[in-house]
């Protein structure tokens, strides 16, 4: 049975007492234990993301940044995983062919799917499909993955294969987590539970119909806000990590100025002016980031509905959005530090995690500072 977007809601506040007690765990172990999987099932929150055609009940631009804010703000690795499952389960869903969907997504299965897009594979063509030997890194959740995705170059005889402008063709292939080996380990200073570790395999048949392409995917089913774009939908949702580690830095912060007083002072923290000045702007900076990101959202949502496609103005918007969305998350926690002190560094207390994970988040590729150099360059594209 579909649950509406207020249960699911609903069903995540509800479970966040178990969820940071698992977080507490993955923090020693690396990686959130199985039972994550049963949470995920219960709340049904991964199956609300996903697109119609796949078991999904998502409507609508507000909803998607609106749960991942949440399952962020309660817990920054749980967030994590929440995102990296939606990502791989989505674009497998709808850019997959018939066949490959079908092995994932029938019979009402709700796969959990993992894995790392860069093309860090070779696949070389063999009838009806690929030999594929890689290794991947930054596979997020895999421990709990029943499937996994890998991107490749596609060879013939050892050669990368160009497609009709030039560019190396690069696909993804979705492939059963029992045929993959896991290795390396994942030791972080934060974000320590999403189990990011690496993965490869050798020769491994793929078929072409468990295969998608990269560049130059087909849209087979879903719509909406499911089908604007891998790497837009991938910096929409690092967006929307960002501001629930935002408004759980500042709640925290409230918490603590209650009680924290500071070496040589006289007053705790929420009687210094200097603090709520700095307080009152984190809320403004928060606020600001949350509404330029759901606007990015909603206009993509529109394009897509209207046009089909989305133009580089709006790819660049969201691109745009999220990056500022993680700054301002990392500039509020570069407040909490220097205005809570120890405190913010003490692993009793529960923002001392928090700042940890943000840090570390902030490292992604899709929310580089490079993201604000490409956007004001697009100003000046046709300046000689």
């Amino acid at each position: 049975m579909l649950r509406s977007y207020e249960d699911v809601l609903g069903a995540l506040n509800k479970a966040t007492p178990d969820i940071r007690e698992m977080a507490k765990q993955a923090e020693i172990t690396g990686y959130y234990s199985d039972q994550v999987r049963s949470l995920l099932a219960n709340t049904g929150a991964c199956q609300f993301l996903y697109p119609k055609e796949a078991g999904g009940a998502l409507q609508n631009a507000d909803q998607l940044v609106r749960l991942l804010r949440q399952a962020a703000y309660i817990d920054g690795s749980f967030g994590w995983l929440l995102i990296s499952y939606f990502l791989a389960a989505t674009h497998s869903a709808i850019y997959l062919t018939c066949p490959g969907f079908s092995r994932l997504f029938g019979d009402n299965q709700q796969p959990i799917v993992a894995g790392q897009y860069q093309p860090n594979g070779r696949g070389e063509k063999a009838e009806d499909g690929f030999t594929l030997t890689g290794k991947w890194s930054f596979a997020s959740g895999i421990h709990n993955a029943d499937w996994l995705v890998a991107g490749f170059f596609e060879t013939t005889r050892g050669q990368i294969l160009k497609d009709n402008v030039g560019k190396p063709r690069v696909s993804v292939a979705v492939l059963p987590r029992r045929d993959i080996a896991l290795t390396g380990s994942w030791d972080t200073t934060g974000l320590r539970g999403t189990g990011s570790i690496s993965y490869e395999c050798t020769e491994l048949f793929v078929p072409e119909s468990a295969c998608f392409s990269f560049d130059h995917h087909v849209v087979q089913r879903g719509h909406d806000i499911h089908t604007i774009g891998i790497l837009e939908l991938s910096a929409l949702t690092h967006g929307c990590w960002a501001l629930g580690m935002a408004q759980r830095v500042v709640d925290e912060m409230l918490l603590l100025a209650k009680r924290t007083v500071r070496a040589h002072d006289a007053a705790p923290l929420y009687a210094k002016e200097t603090f709520l000045l700095d307080l009152a702007r984190a809320c403004a900076k928060v606020a600001a980031a949350q509404a330029f990101v759901i606007d990015a959202a909603r206009s993509a949502q529109r394009e897509i509905l209207q046009l089909g496609v989305l133009g580089d103005p709006a790819k660049s918007s969201i691109r745009l959005s999220a990056t500022f969305a993680n700054e301002v998350a990392a500039d509020i926690a570069e407040i909490a530090y220097r205005h809570i002190g120890t405190s913010s560094i003490a692993k009793r207390n529960e923002i001392e995690q928090v700042l940890r994970d943000i840090q570390t988040g902030r490292q992604h590729m899709m929310i580089s500072p490079q993201t604000y150099v490409e956007y004001a360059r697009a100003h000046f594209s046709g300046a000689k």
